[in-house]
């Protein structure tokens, strides 16, 4: 599991429909975050991806583990150094994770 429940309870104060809007509103901004850092990538424009990565991040704060915000936290710092195309692999096994997370989230935004 990515969603890390309990912290999305404790900042929306247990409410549930909070939870729901606060999962809407990542659910609907997470195409644009995704095409970005895919965009950014396409350009091979390390500061671009980073800062692309660290939108998502952001936005995650509010929803995954620690573990996974702060394989986030990797992501972001290393498209400045790791070559890009190993940087596009790591990226892409986060992805999936998102996947996972997104539908733990549309869970939770239905009611």
């Amino acid at each position: 599991m990515i969603l890390d429940e309990a912290r999305l309870r404790e900042i929306t104060r247990n409410k549930p429909a909070l939870m729901a809007t606060l999962a809407k509103l990542f659910l609907d901004e997470f195409p644009s975050m995704v095409d970005g850092i895919e965009e950014c990538y396409r350009t091979a424009d390390r500061q671009a991806v980073s800062h692309a990565v660290h939108r998502m991040k952001s936005a995650l704060g509010n929803f995954a583990t620690r573990e996974f915000y702060d394989a986030f936290a990797t992501l972001e710092s290393s498209a400045m150094t790791q070559d890009l195309d190993a940087w596009h692999l790591d990226w892409q096994r986060k992805r999936e994770k998102l996947d996972q997370l997104r539908q733990e989230l549309g869970q939770l935004a239905e009611g």
